[in-house]
């Protein structure tokens, strides 16, 4: 009997992280400051750099994890909004804006994250709909007019595709609630910042006025979740964080993050000591850390995780 409960109180022990609601660790710390306001980090998925964008979502920048060496890999308008990294940590995907004749134009980029050169993989066009997704190492999903694509890195070579609910969401915000038979009493609403699990089981996503929701990869099981925004994964694939945001009308005046169980919405407030009004959490693969930013100061500030 004492051996079974060894085994058992062992086998708690080597899955705490993985069910343990995570706790801050201390005050957050400043991360990257810059001579512009700088927003909505993104861990590379290797954990060894961070990218951000400037106001306006202008421009990605990239730094090391640690915060040093930050460098600019582009300046282009847009190209920081909901930019994502490639598998192997070396690209960045971004959409970028191009104003013609006062017209807004989209195009697709992939930027090397190092040397900032770059690759058109959609020319501009005014027929873009959301923002890009990997498909996979060669290939981006998007959407336009005459529907959903994947083209290729290389070549710009392009084939129509089904997607799946995650790039759905991304590449046709305005139209994936009509889309998705679940989520279709919600067809007037536009999903915002949907977040993919680490395992690619669920889809944590925003619908405006009605919080947090997630779903299954499939689109099913559709759960409100809480009242927050920017859901981002823990690497357990049961937590998120979010933020709750309070404001003015005009500008933010508090904010705090909370750690979410998705199973049984218990919560963890993370944020409680600090005078920061953190936005857009992004963790860190190893779930040790959650990056920010902060709307006092506009820089991107850390946090350390405790299980």
């Amino acid at each position: 009997m004492k051996k079974s409960l060894l085994i058992a109180f062992s086998l708690c022990l080597a899955g705490g992280v993985a069910f343990a609601q995570p706790k801050g660790a201390g005050e957050p710390q400043l991360l990257i400051k810059s001579n512009v306001g700088l927003m909505a980090p993104v861990w590379s998925p290797d954990g060894r750099k961070i990218a951000v964008t400037t106001d306006n979502y202008a421009g990605i920048l990239v730094a090391n994890a640690d915060g040093t060496a930050l460098k600019s890999v582009t300046d282009e308008a847009g190209a920081g909004y909901k930019m994502s990294w490639s598998d192997d940590s070396k690209s960045i995907l971004g959409r970028t804006n191009v104003v013609e004749n006062r017209r807004v134009l989209h195009e697709l980029k992939v930027w090397n994250a190092e040397d900032g050169s770059s690759r058109v993989v959609v020319a501009k066009t005014r027929g873009m709909k959301g923002t890009p997704t990997w498909n996979d190492a060669l290939r981006v999903n998007f959407a336009d007019r005459d529907g959903f694509k994947a083209a290729n890195v290389k070549t710009s070579a392009k084939t129509s595709v089904t997607p799946d609910v995650y790039s759905l969401m991304m590449n046709d915000p305005d139209g994936a609630a009509k889309q998705i038979a679940s989520l279709r009493p919600y067809a007037a609403k536009m999903v915002l910042n949907p977040a993919l699990s680490p395992d690619g089981k669920k889809v944590a996503f925003q619908l405006p006025g009605k919080g947090v929701f997630t779903c299954n990869a499939d689109g099913s099981d559709v759960k409100s979740l809480c009242d927050g925004s920017h859901p981002a994964w823990l690497p357990d694939n049961r937590t998120v964080v979010v933020s709750r945001v309070s404001d003015d009308g005009n500008r933010f005046t508090a904010s705090d993050l909370y750690a979410i169980d998705i199973e049984n919405g218990d919560e963890v407030l993370l944020t409680g000591n600090t005078d920061c009004i953190p936005l857009t959490p992004a963790v860190s693969p190893d779930g040790k850390r959650v990056a920010f930013e902060n709307a006092q100061d506009a820089s991107i500030y850390v946090m350390d995780l405790k299980y």
